[in-house]
């Protein structure tokens, strides 16, 4: 029986996590993230002394809060750190800058950052390369995650309409699908979120005051909800805006077989598979793209349940207390608080429900077994034929003055279609001819598969035709 998988350990050693594990695990945060950020300000590596000079800053306004430890500097191999953190270094010359250089000595034997000599005797601290992705959630969480989804809709439009995809379309893809996936992600958590603030509100307001609901409401709900992710997704018309374009340009790109070729072939080099499976990955990658942009109403419309219910929750534990009369479950509740107090009140309950004398377990509602109703349904009126066949014919009628697509095609072709391109206000010549154009330029647009004209951009946008109307200034050309 072999060995069980080591998972992320094959990769991560033994001892990354326990500086996150320690009793000084916030002040190991708060120390990755101001490396974090110095490595990213940093062109190379960050200095030694540098790094040491910042660690010490934060140590000296944090010392009294430093708890002991021993033996986390440790590497793995049972050699600990001779400077490992005690009440001795408080006596040293410089016990903030002793504590800083152990910080730092037990980030590298953790496998966080590693250590550089370079030719000139600089000693450099480095990233280590599975450690990014970690430094980069604790800096996100410490300056507070905030759900842009602003800047994943105008990012999945940027890159899909946007002229590199067509040179470079399986990078743009790929990094779309990417943004498409943290979009949907990031409504998942808003929606869970307001679910757990709802939970918080119904589980912790029994016995809670009016002050401590509107601290609830106004406090943690609006600060983290409302003013935040709710506010940002309610007021961007972003999604509306763009969602249609980028629909359309997958579409596009489903339909366009060429580029589908060219981009498979490219996409094939880059991850060393076949082009066939290649081909598949990119078009169930757009697939999933639309599909997921489409399925997004029914979670906006369920964000907005959940909010009106927290909402509409946490006004009725309101009113509940201020006028624990107005409502029904006031009264009941109240009722019922007053039976717990009072064993005895139920003889001053003037509740004239039923001729007893007390209420108990017995007086509950019980729902009566629904009865069985035979309905005697009389016989159906005699049918009027002429009727229907009246009907028959004006659906008849209205079919045969559908503007279909045969029929626009029919009508262009008798313009001259065939014989070359026909301009649109030359076309609108009357008011029925301005309405058939109308239906041309629409199936030219979205059925450029099985229409058999298709549109050519002429000067201007707009142009007068001769019968008064103003019409887009293109052509249409019948296609080869």
């Amino acid at each position: 029986m072999g060995l069980p998988s080591q998972g992320i350990f094959a990769t991560l050693p033994q001892s990354f996590f326990s500086p996150l594990a320690s009793p000084n695990r916030v002040h190991y945060a708060a120390l990755l993230g101001i490396y974090y950020r110095l490595f990213q300000e940093s062109p190379h590596g960050i200095v030694r002394k540098t790094l040491l000079e910042r660690f010490s800053d934060y140590i000296d306004q944090h010392w009294n809060q430093f708890e002991a430890e021993e033996g986390l500097a440790d590497g793995g191999d049972g050699t600990a750190d001779v400077e490992a953190f005690s009440a001795d270094d408080a006596a040293t010359a410089n016990p903030s800058r002793n504590l800083a250089a152990r910080i730092i000595r037990t980030f590298v034997a953790t496998s966080w950052m590693s250590e550089e000599v370079l030719p000139d005797y600089t000693r450099i601290i480095n990233m280590c390369t599975h450690a990014r992705p970690f430094l980069e959630v604790l800096a996100r969480i410490e300056e507070g995650l905030k759900v842009e989804y602003e800047s994943h809709v105008v990012a999945v439009y940027s890159l899909l309409c946007g002229d590199a995809a067509r040179e470079n379309g399986h990078y743009v893809v790929l990094n779309a699908h990417s943004q498409t996936m943290a979009l949907i992600d990031s409504l998942k958590v808003l929606s869970q979120s307001i679910r757990e603030h709802y939970e918080r509100l119904t589980e912790k307001t029994e016995g809670m005051d009016v002050a401590g609901i509107l601290a609830l409401h106004y406090g943690s709900y609006a600060t983290d909800i409302l003013d935040g992710a709710y506010k940002r997704l309610k007021t961007s018309d972003n999604l509306s805006r763009y969602r249609p374009r980028i629909l359309s340009q997958v579409r596009d790109f489903l339909l366009d077989q060429a580029w589908l070729d060219a981009c498979s072939l490219k996409y094939a080099r880059t991850a060393s598979v076949a082009v066939s499976e290649s081909r598949q990955r990119l078009v169930a990658m757009l697939e999933e793209i639309r599909d997921t942009l489409k399925a997004v109403d029914p979670l906006l419309e369920e964000i907005d349940r959940r909010n009106m219910l927290y909402a509409r929750s946490s006004v009725e534990r309101m009113k509940a207390l201020l006028e624990p009369a107005s409502t029904i479950a006031g009264r009941i509740a109240r009722a019922a608080r007053l039976i717990r107090e009072r064993p005895h009140v139920f003889r001053e309950l003037p509740h004239h429900l039923y001729k007893i004398h007390a209420l108990s377990p017995d007086s509950r509602y019980r729902r009566w077994l629904r009865e069985t109703i035979d309905v005697q349904y009389e016989a159906p009126p005699p049918a009027d034929t002429a009727e229907f066949d009246r009907i028959e014919q004006e659906f008849r009628l209205r079919l045969e003055r559908q503007l279909s697509p045969a029929r626009i095609a029919q009508w262009l072709d008798e313009k001259g279609g065939r014989r070359g391109p026909l301009s649109a206000p030359e076309l609108a010549a009357t008011t029925e001819d301005f309405v058939r154009l109308v239906y041309a330029i629409l199936f030219a647009d979205s059925r450029p598969e099985s229409f058999p004209y298709c549109l050519e951009e002429r000067g201007s946008d707009l142009a007068r035709a001769a019968s008064g109307w103003l019409v887009p200034d293109v052509s249409l050309r019948r296609r080869s």
